[in-house]
């Protein structure tokens, strides 16, 4: 049998020459960042971790030395070392169609997982959207899974409250409505008075009866906009003009102004005459708790025949994508959707990092008037 002949590359076996082309290149460390910056190795693991305790001249050499030696930092090793997984995990509450389709989940998503990249971390979503879930969460959760939480959509007196009050990993959360159980930092907005804000609006063009859609009760922040609708009602608001979706979407806002006209109507929903019973209780405008809910009802009163505004004005809430593809184009609330990605990531960056956070942060909102309520 034939045997084969393996050329040594070089003469007589001969190691290769330092440079050549078959000189295996030695990956660069630290020690040699150390040395090409002057500096000690201390010094530079201090620079690569974030530790402000560097000066701004020691870290400049250490930066250039990082580029000349061209270090490449063995982020597994230092996840080890700081007993880090890099990873920040979202946990929304939800079905997922509807969690994709919610554009204000979307843009807290893609702002949260911009600034959470940014810091050197992958954000993971984690869906609760069945009580299997949640446990399936809990366990990740006591299991050390991820170095920080952000907690989005959670229902009142959700179960997994408690399991993350208990862990010992920084955790922050969308809204201040759910009571003393919640000890960590939290973003949100005034909703009641943003509420009353958009009720006085209305009151000022001179509706009176005002009907409002309620959003779905297992979130503290449809009870809060409800309460602010109230505050600027008054003695005008009527117990039977208030309705509530299920859920924060189009079909859920349809199915509730329906509801209504067959309230109003005497049990006629579907197949009423929407202007005629409008007309004839004198309802002039509708709020609703969101713009998803907004855009159904509105859709399906103007397929009925009623003129927005003319017959009816009709306001939302969030200042989403919702309220600029209606035509007329909504009158809302905008809250900053971005705002709130952007600082739920860095609430948990912060604790993450040791550096000192706000445990409450209350954003501004702004009144926006569009078509959908002018006179």
């Amino acid at each position: 049998m034939p045997t084969q002949t393996i050329e040594d590359p070089t003469p007589n076996g001969a190691s290769p020459e330092p440079g050549s082309p078959h000189t295996p290149r030695r990956t660069a460390t630290i020690m040699d960042v150390a040395a090409e910056a002057g500096v000690s190795y201390a010094t530079v693991s201090r620079y690569l971790n974030g530790n402000p305790h560097v000066s701004a001249k020691a870290a400049e050499r250490i930066a250039d030395a990082v580029r000349q030696v061209n270090y490449t930092p063995n982020n597994a090793a230092r996840s080890l070392v700081r007993q880090r997984t890099q990873t920040v995990a979202f946990v929304v509450h939800g079905q997922p169609d509807s969690i994709v389709a919610d554009p204000n989940i979307s843009t807290i998503l893609l702002n949260a997982n911009q600034t959470i990249g940014d810091a050197g971390y992958q954000l993971v979503i984690l869906i609760a959207d069945s009580p299997e879930a949640g446990r399936r969460i809990a366990r990740l959760a006591s299991s050390g899974f991820a170095d920080g939480w952000i907690l989005n959509s959670f229902h009142t007196g959700d179960p997994l409250f408690d399991v993350f009050t208990r862990i010992d990993a920084p955790v922050a959360i969308s809204g201040v409505g759910y009571g003393d159980r919640i000890p960590f930092p939290t973003v949100d907005i005034d909703n009641r008075a943003a509420s009353r804000a958009l009720t006085e609006h209305l009151r000022s063009c001179g509706h009176r009866r005002i009907a409002y859609i309620c959003g779905p009760d297992y979130l503290p922040c449809s009870d809060e906009r409800l309460r602010g609708f109230r505050d600027a009602m008054g003695g005008d608001a009527d117990p039977s003009l208030i309705v509530r979706a299920g859920e924060w979407t189009r079909q859920e806002g349809r199915a509730a102004v329906i509801r209504l006209l067959g309230t109003l109507g005497g049990g006629a929903g579907h197949d009423a005459d929407a202007r005629r019973i409008l007309a004839d209780h004198r309802v002039d405008a509708l709020m609703c708790g969101s713009d998803c809910i907004a855009a159904g009802a509105m859709q399906y009163l103007i397929g009925q025949g009623v003129d927005v505004p003319a017959d009816m004005a009709i306001a939302g809430f969030d200042d989403s994508s919702d309220a600029t593809a209606m035509q007329p184009q909504l009158t809302t609330i905008r809250q900053p959707l971005a705002a709130f990605g952007v600082n739920l990531a860095s609430m948990v960056l912060d604790q993450i990092e040791g550096r000192p956070i706000r445990h409450t942060l209350i954003l501004p909102t702004e009144l926006v008037v569009r078509g959908s309520t002018a006179r």
